[in-house]
């Protein structure tokens, strides 16, 4: 923005004619930059064929297309008609030329007291306008210059800038000089390539080679794994596998002892629930058993042990212990026993098939 000190400069207020220049900044510059943000900086003169004549700004890293400096120069005038103007992109070689022009100082001179805050157009090398340059110009001391008097700074107008051929020359020249500076550049970036190249491919296979090493230790270690894995899974299997058998050893024996014991004793067993809904039944049966077998008691205890045996004894309902083979007699039929028990009321042999068959 204007600032009123632009105004006044004491150096030249009581001597000849000046021009006092703020460089706010620029907008919209083409980029020269192939990586990362371009550095601008500004320089300028009224003497293009003076190399040394050129005053600088600051360089604004990295601002790329819009650059902002904000700083205030004042140069002699001795009737120069042009303000030359060039932005510059700084490099590590040569500094690359973003844009250029030529600012007519007259429209200065007849600006409201002599001060200007323009708008400027600026173009690249080839002569394309690419950018806007924002200065505020304050003529001092030149003659017929407007001495109306302001209180309020000026605002942003369009300003005049055009293209001097002598200024596009020298522009080309220094673009010359870059593309020259990177051609060199390129040329000792490629020699460092090769060397780098060479000592990239030492790293490289040295790299390989350590990654191989890596690779196969890591593979012994993932073979043992799945070995150490496979033993262990064996094993378990074959501690699944003995306690199966162990379970089905128990089981193989305790059904063997289940078959030898007596499978009515207490009463309970698979024949007293099978029967165990004909209880009513029985007990009438029983009863006329008993009333039959009261007779044929009688004449049978006058028989001796030995014909006894050979015979077979009366069946003994009360607890009494009957091993396969033994023969008795029971409601005037003969019976003998098939499996070991003691004998229960309701195990008769013409009722319980299981441990009696008629004989």
């Amino acid at each position: 923005m204007y600032n009123a000190q632009y105004q006044q400069n004491p150096q030249y207020q009581q001597g000849g004619p000046a021009l006092t220049i703020y460089a706010h900044g620029a907008q919209d510059l083409q980029d020269v930059e192939t990586l990362g943000k371009q550095d601008p900086y500004l320089q300028f003169s009224v003497d293009f064929n003076n190399p040394k004549s050129f005053q600088k700004t600051f360089v604004h890293k990295n601002a790329g297309k819009a650059p902002v400096w904000n700083q205030t120069f004042t140069i002699p005038l001795t009737g120069e008609p042009e303000l030359y103007v060039e932005i510059m992109d700084q490099e590590a070689a040569a500094d690359a030329v973003i844009a250029f022009a030529a600012i007519p100082i007259n429209q200065v001179v007849h600006a409201p007291g002599g001060t200007m805050n323009g708008l400027f157009d600026v173009f690249t090398p080839n002569g394309k306008a690419q950018g806007v340059l924002n200065l505020t110009l304050t003529s001092q001391n030149v003659p017929g210059q407007n001495t109306q008097y302001i209180n309020q700074p000026p605002q942003p107008v369009k300003g005049t800038s055009h293209i001097n051929e002598g200024h596009q020359r020298r522009v080309k020249s220094l673009k010359n000089k870059e593309t020259a500076s990177d051609v060199g550049t390129a040329a000792l970036g490629g020699l460092l390539a090769v060397g780098a190249g060479l000592l990239v491919n030492k790293l490289v296979n040295d790299h390989k080679k350590e990654e191989e090493t890596k690779l196969q230790a890591q593979a012994e270690r993932e073979k043992f794994e799945l070995e150490k894995k496979r033993l262990e899974e064996e094993r378990a299997n074959l501690q699944r596998q003995q306690q199966q058998y162990q379970q089905q050893y128990q089981q193989q024996q305790q059904q063997q002892q289940h078959q030898y014991q007596p499978q009515y004793q207490g009463g309970g067993g698979h024949d007293q629930g099978h029967y165990g809904g004909r209880h009513e039944e029985r007990r009438h049966e029983e009863r006329r058993h008993e009333e039959k077998r009261h007779d044929s008691d009688s004449s049978s205890d006058s028989d001796s042990d030995s014909h006894k045996k050979k015979k077979g004894k009366k069946w003994d309902k009360h607890g009494h212990w009957y091993s396969p083979g033994d023969k008795v007699k029971y409601d005037g039929s003969k019976y003998i026993c098939l499996q070991g028990h003691n004998s229960q009321p309701d195990w008769a042999p013409n009722v319980a098939h299981s441990l009696w068959r008629e004989d």
